[in-house]
């Protein structure tokens, strides 16, 4: 069995519909979701209990770790990119899954900030993403939210047609983990 350990439901709603897209098959018990960065990276967290007896009875073989790298400007000692790949290190090191366990960042492959959103967003034509941020600016919403919620569901709403777009490169690296992970 494989399990995809990501922060939140909205991480497992996104990555469902990539996996979707790319046509492979999973089932809603392959998911952990953390509630959070900090739960997450802490491998003392209840949601690892489960996790780790089926690890020792040989249940799991593969894990894919998905985090947002956030901005380090909002929490120096958990954001930022550095600082993820150094507490998932940390993480697969404590639950003992160098071997069988790889993550991805998620985030705005150019500024590598962000979250899962801010990907998602990275495919949108450049046109609309001028809309999207004229909008931003205009109704003073300037939160996390903002990027996480806001933004894609205006993306939802307004562009019901043109959904984002799995097969951009930014989406590469992840369908190449996804695939890997799946693999027999």
């Amino acid at each position: 069995m494989v399990k995809i350990i990501c922060e939140g439901v909205g991480d497992v709603k996104n990555i469902k519909k990539v996996l979707d897209f790319f046509n492979i098959e999973y089932i809603d018990d392959m998911f952990i979701y953390t509630n959070g960065k900090s739960f997450l990276v802490n491998s003392k967290s209840e949601v690892y209990d489960t996790l780790k007896k089926q690890l020792e009875i040989g249940q799991v073989d593969k894990i894919l770790i998905i985090a947002d790298v956030d901005d380090s400007k909002n929490d120096e000692k958990l954001c930022g990119e550095k600082n993820t790949i150094s507490k998932i290190e940390k993480l697969q090191e404590e639950l003992n899954i160098q071997g069988k366990s790889d993550y991805f960042l998620a985030c705005d492959p150019q500024t590598r900030k962000g979250y899962f959103e801010s990907l998602l967003l990275s495919t949108v034509d450049e046109e609309v993403k001028k809309c999207y941020e004229e909008f931003r600016i205009c109704s003073g919403l300037n939160s996390k939210a903002t990027d996480k919620n806001i933004m894609s569901e205006l993306h939802n709403l307004t562009k019901p047609d043109k959904p984002y777009d799995f097969n951009h490169q930014n989406f590469d690296e992840l369908k190449e983990k996804l695939i890997k992970l799946f693999e027999n």
